[in-house]
C-alpha cells in the first residue's frame, strides 16, 4: 500500500512539474523583489521570533529558465536623541547588508516554484550610544564586519506572468572580525575589545518578497 501510494505521489509531482510555468516564458528576463514584510506586519510571521529576521530590502535576479543568477541588499540608519535628566543620550545604529549567489528552480505547475541554492554574503553592523555629561561625553560603541555565505531555499507563487510573491529560508555562516569601546573604567581611554569569530544565523520563511518581472 505504501509502495503504491510513493508511485501516486511521484506521478502526481511529475504531472504537475511538467506543466508549463507562467513564469518561464522568455529565454531570459530580470526580476525585480521588493521585501513587503514590514509594510504587512510580519505577514508570514512562522513562530520564529528570537531568530534573525531576513534583513535584505531589495533583491534582483537574472533569470534564465531553471536557473538564476541572485543579488541582495538591505540595510539600516537609525539615530536617536533621548532626553534624561543627568545628560541626553544619542543612540546610532548603522548596519549594510549584501548577497550574490547562484540557485536552481523547480516549476509545480503554472503558478508554483520551488528555488534553491548558494549565496556568498557580507554585512557591516555599527552601533554607538553617547552620553552626553560633565566634564566629558561618554561613547559606547562597537563595529563589526561579517564574510559568509550559506544555502537558500524558497517558494514562488505567480500571480501573473509579470508579477510573483515569494518566501524563503537560509542559513548563513559569518567569520566576523570587530571591536567594541567601553569607557566604563576611564572615558578619557576607553577599553577596546577586539571580537573574532563565526556567527551562525538562521532565517526562517518569515519574510514576504513582491517580485515584479521585466
Amino acid at each position: 500500500m505504501r509502495a503504491l501510494f510513493a508511485i501516486f505521489l511521484f506521478c502526481g509531482l511529475t504531472s504537475l512539474s511538467a506543466q508549463e510555468s507562467i513564469w518561464w516564458q522568455e529565454d531570459s528576463a530580470q526580476e525585480l523583489g521588493l521585501n513587503i514584510t514590514g509594510t504587512l506586519a510580519g505577514f508570514f510571521n512562522s513562530g520564529g521570533q528570537g531568530l534573525p529576521a531576513d534583513p535584505y530590502l531589495f533583491s534582483l535576479k537574472f533569470s534564465q529558465a531553471s536557473r538564476a543568477i541572485r543579488l541582495g541588499i538591505g540595510g539600516r540608519f537609525q539615530r536617536r536623541t533621548e532626553f534624561q535628566p543627568l545628560g541626553n543620550r544619542t543612540i546610532a545604529n548603522q548596519q549594510l547588508d549584501l548577497r550574490a549567489g547562484y540557485e536552481w528552480r523547480q516549476a509545480f505547475g503554472p503558478r508554483f516554484t520551488l528555488f534553491w541554492g548558494l549565496d556568498l554574503a557580507g554585512r557591516y553592523l555599527e552601533e554607538s550610544a553617547e552620553l552626553s555629561s560633565f566634564p566629558q561625553n561618554i561613547t559606547v560603541g562597537s563595529r563589526e564586519v561579517g564574510l559568509g555565505g550559506g544555502p537558500a531555499m524558497g517558494l514562488m507563487f505567480h500571480l501573473s506572468p509579470r508579477v510573483s510573491f515569494s518566501t524563503e529560508a537560509f542559513l548563513y555562516a559569518f567569520y566576523v572580525s570587530g571591536r567594541e569601546e567601553d569607557p566604563a573604567d576611564d572615558p578619557l581611554r576607553p577599553t577596546v575589545r577586539k571580537i573574532r569569530g563565526v556567527d551562525i544565523a538562521p532565517v526562517l520563511p518569515s519574510s514576504l518578497y513582491v517580485i515584479f518581472k521585466f
